[in-house]
């Protein structure tokens, strides 16, 4: 049980992670979006610690129980399990469905943003640079070739 409450609390700190994500990426909050990623970092540290232990604990499950450790699932478990634990078994894992789902959405969501960002930035940077390369070449009255006057809002030749 204590696995699974661990596993709860990562969901709910990844949540609450992608959240922060998009409300700082719309802020454009560049300070707090490097703290953000340091705490991420840790929390993958934290999470790797927490996948050993599961991997640890379905090895010794499926031991016990006399099979592989594929077969160590939530539902086997509350197969085995009395009746009095199976309730907060059922329980946990409800949680864990509800945030997985929660977790899809989210990331889906915040996989939108950063794509319209990166989008909106390649089309200002089109814009105020003229990079596309289209028609930005003039030709002076001597026959010399040199870039377009109005060719966009600044120059890369300076």
């Amino acid at each position: 049980m204590d696995v699974l409450d661990e596993d709860i609390r990562y969901l709910e700190t990844a949540l609450s992670h992608l959240d922060a994500l998009r409300g700082l990426l719309i802020k454009r909050d560049d300070a707090a979006l490097r703290e953000l990623l340091g705490r991420v970092a840790r929390h993958a540290d934290e999470r790797a610690a927490g996948d050993r232990r599961r991997e640890t604990l379905i090895a010794e499950l499926a031991s016990t129980l006399g099979c592989e450790a594929d077969g160590v699932t939530l539902s086997t478990l509350q197969a085995v399990l009395p009746v009095e634990n199976r309730g907060d078994l059922i329980k946990r894992q409800r949680r864990l469905k509800t945030l997985i789902g929660e977790l899809r959405r989210e990331y889906r969501l915040t996989a939108i943003l950063v794509s319209d960002c990166a989008k909106f930035n390649r089309a200002l940077l089109r814009t105020v640079f003229k990079v596309d390369g289209a028609d930005t070449l003039t030709y002076s009255p001597s026959g010399t070739v040199r870039p377009r006057a109005n060719a966009g809002l600044m120059s890369l030749h300076f």
